[in-house]
C-alpha cells in the first residue's frame, strides 16, 4: 500500500516493493508475445539473499525514481523489439496511472524463447 507523509513540510511517499511487482508483473504478462515471466526453478545462494526479486522482476530504489528489471519468456514467432517496447510502455504507463513514483529505467530481459501453443 502507498503511504504518504509530511515530514517538515516536504512529502515523502512510500510504496509496497510487493505492489510495485505485481503491477510489472501483470503488464508485461497482458503484452502479445510474452508467453511468461521468467521464473528459475532452481532457488540459487544469491536468489535467496536477494529479496529485490519475485515473479520475475527486480525492483530497485534510487534517488532519482525506481529501476526495474524483467526478466521474460517470448514467443519465437514474434518481433522481439515490438514486444520489449510494448512491454516497456505498458508497464510504464501502469505503474505512473497508479502509482506517485518516478520511473528512472525499464530494462527488459529476454531469458528464454519458447513456441506458444496454440490451443
Amino acid at each position: 500500500m502507498a503511504q504518504i507523509k509530511k515530514i517538515n513540510g516536504e512529502t515523502n511517499t512510500y510504496v509496497n516493493k510487493n505492489m510495485v511487482v505485481s503491477i510489472v508483473s501483470l503488464a508485461t504478462k497482458e503484452i502479445a508475445g510474452v508467453i511468461d515471466v521468467y521464473q528459475p526453478t532452481k532457488l540459487s545462494i544469491k536468489r535467496l539473499f536477494n529479496r529485490n526479486v519475485g515473479k520475475g522482476v527486480r525492483i530497485k530504489y534510487t534517488k532519482l525514481g525506481i529501476l526495474i528489471d524483467i526478466y521474460i519468456i517470448v514467443d519465437t514467432g514474434c518481433e522481439v523489439n515490438d514486444v520489449v517496447f510494448k512491454i516497456q510502455q505498458n508497464v510504464k504507463n501502469s505503474i505512473t496511472s497508479l502509482l506517485p513514483i518516478k520511473i528512472k529505467a525499464i530494462n527488459v530481459h529476454i531469458m528464454d524463447a519458447e513456441k506458444k501453443d496454440s490451443l
